[in-house]
């Protein structure tokens, strides 16, 4: 079955909107399959925040730089945010 950007992503929103990151996730991670691009960085920054909203702080702050890389100068916001997470380390698990 052939799946249409566009409703994929008006899918997820309403799920985002309905406060349902862990399944608004999937429908992001299935857009990003084989899309090495990430949509000139897009999924990548949606997928962070849906992992964010989960308070999965390492995975948003691997997935907001991978949204950087795919478009820096259009992903100043992920940037940010990037910075905001900043303090996010595993360095307790190296203890």
């Amino acid at each position: 079955m052939k799946y249409d950007f566009n409703t994929l992503e008006e899918k997820a929103e309403k799920l985002l909107d309905a406060g349902l990151p862990h399944h608004a996730i999937k429908i992001y991670l299935f857009m990003a399959d084989g899309d090495q691009s990430l949509d000139g960085g897009y999924l990548a920054k949606q997928i962070a925040q849906c992992y964010e909203e989960m308070e999965d702080l390492h995975a948003a702050k691997y997935w907001y730089g991978r949204a950087i890389e795919e478009n820096p100068e259009v992903r100043a916001d992920c940037a940010e945010a990037r910075e905001r997470l900043e303090s996010i380390t595993i360095d307790d698990l190296l203890k």
